[in-house]
């Protein structure tokens, strides 16, 4: 199994497009492009949700695996320093006849029907909200 793990980097000042083209960028270094338009979807949200939810500093890191049986999958990861959340209750939040897609919530309602698994994981400094899409067999 082949990985690639690189970092993106983030100007917290700037646009999160930089990120975007980087993942692009990387991804088609990597003949991967096949994920380059939901991964993208998926960095823009994770990182706004890390921003506007989180705390400094913010990191974006992306994993790809090439499985033996040519399958491809990709992680995407956006740690920062604010507090972890439970994904059972926001899961159960989008079940709930009230929800409507007006409300916060969206980006990962995307991020949900967008990756095959994702979830967030407390650490020592924060936490790491994940998302992994996988690619078409090989």
């Amino acid at each position: 199994m082949k990985r690639a793990s690189p970092r993106l980097s983030h100007d917290p000042a700037g646009p999160a497009d930089a990120v975007r083209d980087q993942l692009r960028d990387r991804l088609a270094r990597l003949r991967a492009a096949e994920f380059a338009e939901d991964a993208t979807v998926v960095v823009s949200e994770l990182l706004s949700n890390a921003l506007r939810h989180g705390r400094p500093p913010v990191r974006v890191a992306c994993a790809l695996r090439r499985r033996c049986t040519g399958r491809a999958t990709l992680r995407i990861e956006v740690a920062d320093a604010g507090p972890s959340f439970d994904t059972t209750l926001v899961r159960a939040r989008w079940r709930h006849p009230s929800f409507t897609l007006e409300e916060s919530g969206r980006g990962l309602f995307l991020v949900d029907a967008l990756a095959g698994r994702w979830g967030d994981e407390p650490t020592r400094h924060g936490h790491t909200v994940w998302a992994v899409l996988y690619g078409a067999d090989g």
